[in-house]
């Protein structure tokens, strides 16, 4: 299945995806939610941005067959993964295109009837001003009534103190227990000991990423997260009406749904 310490920090194949990530109930569950929510708004075009191995794009795309999706990644080679991963699942409504979400916000004309970012809208770097005025942009381009599902990872609060340092801690260190438990089990497909190695390697290869994406999310290297009642607030600030701000499970999961 490959070299468990050579597997890149972001999901770059669909081995990797669906070996770690991909199995774990926090991303399940997220994605589930907004596959359910989007199919509710019923829109006639869908972007997703920071696509990554194009998973969502194509549960939406097996969702809605009428429904035209585009997925945005900034990463060339994620590109061609996810475009590979739609040939071969055989759906015909979706496309995949290499751009950088926050500079496709500016230069785009209009957006469609529905934007969805999941584990994406926190790699916006600091400042923060950077987030806000993307936000601004998605608003600009949008149509009357259109919609922004912002699927994250969110903070309790946005203190920079010792306390909320170690409300980060302690939800990262819960995340990786998940994480080591959902893999497991999704990896275990036998009683043998050998199969239980292997199982018990993929949850702990889980366990520890999700423990160094913790530590990047407190030094704010590449994980740039926020509370949902930051989003909510410039959201609102911005223009949007907050249709929905709800958590999802107990390790920090939400989804936050913007009108126009």
């Amino acid at each position: 299945m490959g070299d468990f310490d050579g597997t890149p920090s972001f999901y770059t194949s669909d081995e990797t995806f669906e070996k770690y990530l991909g199995q774990t109930s926090y991303y399940e569950a997220l994605q589930k939610n907004v596959v359910e929510l989007v199919s509710h708004a019923a829109p006639d075009r869908i972007l997703e941005m920071g696509s990554g191995t194009g998973q969502t794009s194509v549960r939406l795309a097996e969702e809605m067959p009428t429904t035209g999706i585009l997925g945005i990644d900034n990463r060339a080679t994620v590109t061609e993964v996810s475009r590979n991963n739609a040939k071969k699942i055989g759906v015909s409504n979706l496309s995949f295109e290499t751009a950088d979400m926050t500079e496709y916000v500016k230069t785009v004309t209009s957006l469609p009837e529905m934007v969805v970012l999941l584990y994406s809208f926190h790699h916006i770097p600091d400042p923060l001003d950077q987030k806000v005025d993307f936000l601004e942009d998605c608003y600009t381009a949008l149509p009357e009534g259109g919609y922004v599902c912002i699927a994250e990872t969110f903070l309790k609060n946005d203190a920079r103190d010792t306390a909320a340092d170690r409300e980060t801690q302690i939800r990262w260190a819960n995340r990786g227990v998940e994480a080591f438990a959902s893999t497991f089990w999704s990896a275990l497909d036998g009683i043998d000991p050998a199969a239980i190695e292997h199982a018990q390697e993929v949850g702990e290869f889980s366990r520890k990423h999700e423990l160094e994406a913790g530590d990047n999310v407190l030094t704010r290297d590449d994980e740039y997260l926020i509370s949902m009642k930051w989003l909510v607030d410039h959201a609102q600030s911005v223009g949007f009406d907050v249709l929905l701000a709800e958590p999802v499970n107990a390790v920090g999961d939400g989804i936050v749904l913007l009108r126009k």
